[in-house]
């Protein structure tokens, strides 16, 4: 076998994939390279859970110049429609090692986008005579409680065919409601993507159960690559938060970090032009302090980064009650006053009027009602502790709802920034 490349075009990144086997399973590829490129090492993209090939028309259109590239859906991922629950992380890098090895490459650089980090990175870490150079945007060494408790609910919610929840839920967890104004996510994008994730077949919707499973089997990676690596994310990515980038970077020995400027979770998307530009320069091997529009942390200082999502506010009426879905003779399970210590628009410290809570019981059917202003928040409780305290997520199943909320915690009358000297410091619920 021989990867049969082809010059680019956008009408050839629409055509049918070629396909190779592995026993019963199917990665689906397309390669472009210019005639005088093609006796370098290729650039391997391995995407996320949902973006087809077309999606990276731009990356190839500026890669191309320089490098071949290989895109590569495997069991599950893009658009390849193979249902493959027994296969894990490990399980996927071993199939893409297949395509390389019969494909007659020596040496190929790697880029892996969310989903697909984690199988790039355990790629590079198993097989470090294949890999060159990789790219990584949107990983994390251990996924933390409070997110993997929003997969969880995420993949609860489709399972139960609430269709306009989920939809809503994935746009308001991928998306960082609170710093729209500097990613300039529009929203006619967020009205595609949120129509996308509706409109999802009953085989897209296995495929995100999958992948949404893949990701909470996580418990950390299995080594981490020592080959020259960029790690990167947006500035306000919400979802894999820059401290988590910059953790899996701080322990891969040739990695650089790398922040781009007033992007998301989707900088590749969000930030066109200046990502690209970073991950040309970056395999290029030219100092990346030439890209404008990014940040880069020197080695040492990545324990520096703020780890909370959103500053903390303070409700200028404390008072607060939270109770149960369930009933029992027309009482809620559990109800009771609470103060509320903070807040911000993913989440809050809660302290119980009563200590006494069972996160068994109650982490995932409980609602914050607040009098002034007036607004009822659904919660995940991914903490108590036996002092009174919970540390919730706020569920945000509802655009409109959430909006209005991201409203109100800019009004003054409600919510006050916090002294900088007032009390205790309590710990992050991003």
């Amino acid at each position: 076998m021989r990867i049969n490349y082809q010059e680019y075009s956008r009408g050839a990144i629409k055509s049918d994939p070629q396909h190779f086997w592995v026993g019963r399973w199917r990665i689906d590829y397309i390669a472009f390279s210019a005639p005088e490129n093609r006796h370098k090492p290729p650039l391997v993209v391995i995407g996320g859970a949902f973006q087809n090939f077309n999606s990276y028309k731009y990356c190839v259109e500026h890669i191309y110049t320089d490098f071949p590239v290989v895109l590569v859906d495997l069991p599950s991922l893009g658009n390849n429609d193979q249902v493959s629950p027994e296969l894990g992380m490990e399980d996927l890098a071993d199939l893409l090692h297949e395509l390389v090895v019969h494909a007659g490459l020596p040496k190929v650089h790697l880029m892996g986008l969310s989903l697909g980090s984690a199988i790039a990175s355990t790629f590079a870490y198993k097989y470090p005579h294949l890999t060159g150079k990789m790219i990584v945007a949107g990983i994390v060494v251990r996924p933390r409680k409070s997110w993997r408790m929003l997969v969880e609910e995420s993949v609860r919610v489709l399972d139960e065919g609430r269709m306009d929840e989920f939809s809503q839920a994935v746009v308001l967890y991928l998306v960082n409601y609170q710093r729209l104004k500097e990613t300039g996510i529009t929203p006619t994008a967020r009205r595609l993507f949120y129509r996308q994730m509706k409109g999802l077949s009953e085989n897209e919707r296995e495929r995100y159960k999958i992948n949404g499973r893949r990701l909470l089997s996580v418990e950390g990676l299995l080594g981490y690559p020592e080959c020259e690596t960029l790690v990167t994310t947006g500035e306000y990515d919400s979802f894999t938060l820059p401290w988590e980038n910059a953790a899996f970077a701080a322990r891969c020995p040739n990695a650089q970090f790398a922040l781009i400027n007033g992007a998301d979770h989707l900088p590749q998307l969000e930030k066109r032009e200046v990502s690209l530009d970073l991950f040309l320069t970056f395999l290029r091997g030219e100092p990346l302090e030439r890209v404008a529009g990014i940040k880069v942390f020197p080695r040492g200082t990545y324990s520096q980064l703020e780890r909370r999502r959103s500053e903390r506010l303070v409700p200028c009426n404390t008072r607060g009650r939270v109770t149960s879905e369930s009933r029992v003779d027309d009482r809620f399970r559990f109800d009771q006053q609470v103060k509320i210590v903070d807040i911000n628009f993913f989440g809050c410290l809660l302290k119980l009027e009563t200590p006494g809570f069972s996160t068994a019981e109650h982490a995932r059917d409980c609602t914050l009602h607040l009098t002034s202003p007036e607004l009822k928040l659904e919660l995940l409780v991914f903490q108590y502790e036996e002092t009174g305290y919970l540390r919730c997520l706020f569920k945000h199943g509802n655009i409109r709802e959430a909006e209005r909320f991201a409203e109100l915690l800019k009004d003054r009358q409600y919510f006050l920034e916090p002294h900088v000297n007032a009390g205790k410091v309590h710990k992050i619920y991003g």
